[in-house]
């Protein structure tokens, strides 16, 4: 029987570690941002604090990476003593192409930097770079580029080996920049102030006395309002039996018209004109008692009023019935009048 030849493990070995080798080699060589793959840098000078944006923090275009964070520098320029943080960043221009061309975004970027086009399409269409929080949790910030053409062209023109960037504030920035132009110190001042003002106001003897007036005021009102209410039921009740008795007279009155009102037409008139008096004042009287159904606060003055007018149309009734009596027991008292020796 032959016997099977054993395969040396340092083979099986040499096998694996090369095909790593090679893996390896492929991701260095051949991979994104690797040495032969096909990367544009650019810079980008920012004014405020870069802290969280480190090396290999990601460049965005609209969400979607297509580089990284390559250098993070600081520069000082001189005129006008101005420090500067340029931040180099790399792309991938195989993550998107132009549309209508062979050309990658990042040819037509750096064309139109170093070029014959100094009209710089792209940005002056819009292209921006800023700053953007990555994570709340750790703070890291990205490179986020989009287009915004209601935004300035700001480039620094310092000099580098990248073709610039213009970048704008972003949101945080200028969120931050609000806040520190709000006056905190004066306006912590003020609001000191006033709660002084109203301790003061608090403590002083004036608001205790002021409440102590208002709690006495309070309480005569509703002493008053108890005693209204004791007050109204009789006066209401009074104001009824008037009704019905002016209703009562109105009656015996038109019954009385209507047997003397072929004899004297002139009495007539003027007897009607008492009849609509009684109606007129009856009327009234209906609505000042409707109005003090609905009552919930007066003063004395207006009862004293209200009693002196049910006292005027008891008058005016009584006057009214005893007139409307002696007529129809005598109506020749319209022709020849009240003797002398006649009693009233």
């Amino acid at each position: 029987m032959n016997r099977r030849k054993k395969i040396d493990p340092r083979v099986i070995g040499s096998f694996v570690i090369g095909a790593i080798i090679l893996t390896v080699a492929g991701l260095l060589f051949f991979g994104p941002g690797g040495f032969l793959a096909e990367t544009k840098r650019y810079v980008i000078f920012f004014e405020s604090s870069v802290k969280g944006l480190t090396i290999g923090s990601p460049v965005r275009f609209r969400g979607v990476k297509i580089g990284q964070i390559r250098q993070i520098n600081v520069r000082l320029q001189t005129q006008g003593f101005k420090f500067y943080i340029p931040i180099v960043i790399e792309i991938d221009p195989s993550k998107f192409n132009v549309d209508g061309t062979d050309q990658n975004i990042v040819d037509v970027i750096k064309a139109s930097v170093f070029g014959d086009d100094s009209i710089l399409p792209l940005v002056k269409k819009g292209l921006r770079a800023e700053m953007r929080l990555d994570s709340l949790v750790t703070g890291q910030l990205y490179i986020n580029m989009d287009m915004f053409p209601d935004t300035p062209i700001i480039l620094t023109g310092g000099n580098s080996d990248y073709p610039e960037l213009p970048a704008i504030k972003s949101s945080l920035e200028v969120l931050s920049q609000t806040f520190e132009e709000i006056p905190l110190k004066e306006m912590t001042h003020r609001l000191m102030r006033i709660i002084e003002g109203v301790d003061k106001l608090i403590s002083s003897s004036t608001i205790n006395d002021t409440l102590e007036n208002l709690n006495e005021a309070t309480n005569q009102l509703n002493i008053f309002l108890q005693n209204l209410d004791k007050q109204l039921p009789p006066v209401v009740e009074s104001l009824k039996a008037t009704l019905e008795t002016s209703q009562q007279t109105l009656q015996t009155a038109d019954s009385t018209m209507k047997h003397i009102d072929g004899k004297i037409e002139g009495f007539s008139e003027q007897f009607e004109q008492t009849v609509r008096s009684v109606t007129g004042a009856a009327n009234e009287a209906q609505v000042v008692m409707e109005q003090i159904k609905g009552l919930s606060a007066a003063d004395s003055d207006m009862l004293k009023q209200l009693s002196l007018t049910l006292e005027e149309i008891n008058r005016t009734a009584r006057a009214v019935r005893y007139l409307s009596t002696e007529i129809e027991n005598d109506p020749q008292i319209l022709l020849r009048g009240r003797m002398n020796g006649e009693t009233k």
